[in-house]
């Protein structure tokens, strides 16, 4: 199936059973029904909405025995029948997530997970080399730091695993499971546990996975997914002759379906599109007019995002947020906009593209003081 089929695909021809748990239920109990089913997040259910607790907000507990879940989750859009899943991959890659519920009737009906969604994906692109997916240069830790510091970079650059070395050499992998999985006590996991004052000082070493997935940066992404899938994991550690080269999780499997070109070659991302297909449409289209627009005056851009936000008002009129992040290797531009009609909230958006590009045409003609120039006539020069 190619990617273009994959996206239209409703969501529900690739939904699973899905569990929820209470606002109230203790993060040590939460732990234990993300490892008993060897869960990477789990979804917790209220009457209007449905949030999700991965093991990286997990990782920012320090007593597990009394702290609620409702303490540590965020609120996460749902998915009905309707939506297909390209929605749903959109939606897991913006918020670093693996899966979301599905609902119907205000019900949970199931959920879609990153697994099936990259099996149907290698269907089509089996040939792809690695290297065009992964995240290169990953950070990495020596096994003979602190699980403290690896639990302190994860939180902090929103990832679930670290390549662990010795010296340069790559000796494994600690990722936030192990780390979460590991605040139960062995013996009696509903006694008190506490990671700061009894784990935070035990060895990197004593926390990694040696048997990894790992592969060559020449690899086709089929055997990189052959190769996950046997050693169990959602990542693989991309190596060229022993030196680590990258890293490539499932999340990184998603950009297939989300990334869209706008005509000039610039990956576009736009989340929360209108359930409406004319509305849809018409909101990228302007996206695509936009970033064009300002790749005029701002020729190194190298990504475009657009996060739609509805809400409800008193008068049961939807309110738009839109907030657009431009990124360029030197700087990252974004602005927001509100308004009760998306076209008119992007038209918003497009006068600040417009000035974002007189400014650049500003700056692009500057003076400067020539020592043998008269004073009061500076030679121009362009940028």
């Amino acid at each position: 199936m190619n990617p273009i089929e994959l996206k239209s695909l409703p969501v529900t021809e690739l939904s699973t059973n899905v569990e929820t748990l209470d606002p109230e239920t203790s993060i040590a109990k939460v732990i234990g029904f993300m490892r008993e089913r060897k869960l990477m997040e789990v979804f917790i259910d209220e009457r209007e909405r449905t949030a999700i607790v991965t093991l990286r907000d997990l990782l920012k507990v320090d007593n597990i025995t009394s702290t609620k879940v409702s303490n540590v989750m965020s609120y996460i859009p749902k998915l009905n029948p309707n939506n297909n899943v390209g929605d749903a991959a959109t939606l897991m890659f913006e918020y670093r997530i693996r899966s979301l519920p599905i609902y119907n009737n205000r019900k949970p009906v199931g959920k879609i997970d990153t697994g099936p969604i990259i099996d149907k994906v290698i269907d089509s692109q089996r040939a792809v080399k690695v290297n065009r997916l992964m995240t290169s240069n990953p950070i990495t830790i020596d096994e003979k730091n602190d699980i403290g510091k690896a639990r302190r970079i994860m939180i902090r650059r929103k990832i679930d695993q670290i390549p662990t070395t010795n010296g340069e050499k790559l000796q494994g992998v600690v990722s936030s499971d192990s780390i979460v999985f590991n605040m139960l006590p062995v013996v009696d996991r509903d006694s008190k546990g506490n990671f700061r004052s009894s784990r935070s000082k035990d060895l990197v070493e004593d926390y990694d996975y040696p048997d990894f997935a790992q592969n060559d940066v020449s690899d086709p992404l089929s055997k990189v997914l052959e190769n996950m899938k046997k050693a169990e994991r959602t990542y693989s550690v991309i190596t060229s002759f022993d030196e680590i080269q990258g890293i490539i999780t499932h999340r990184d499997f998603m950009r297939i379906l989300t990334s869209q070109e706008a005509s000039d070659g610039i990956p576009m991302y736009v989340v929360g599109l209108p359930e409406d297909p004319f509305e849809a449409e018409l909101a990228r289209e302007k996206f695509e007019r936009i970033v064009k627009l300002i790749r005029r005056g701002n020729p190194d851009i190298v990504e475009a995002r657009a996060i739609i936000k509805a809400g409800e008002t008193k008068a049961a009129r939807k309110r738009y947020n839109v907030q657009v992040f431009v990124m360029s290797p030197r700087k990252m531009y974004n602005y927001r906009a509100f308004g009760f009609e998306l076209p008119e909230v992007f038209d918003e958006v497009e006068r600040w593209g417009k000035k974002l590009v007189e400014r650049s045409d500003r700056g692009s003609r500057r003076t400067r003081a020539d020592p043998g120039s008269p004073r009061g006539k500076p030679d121009l020069w362009v940028n």
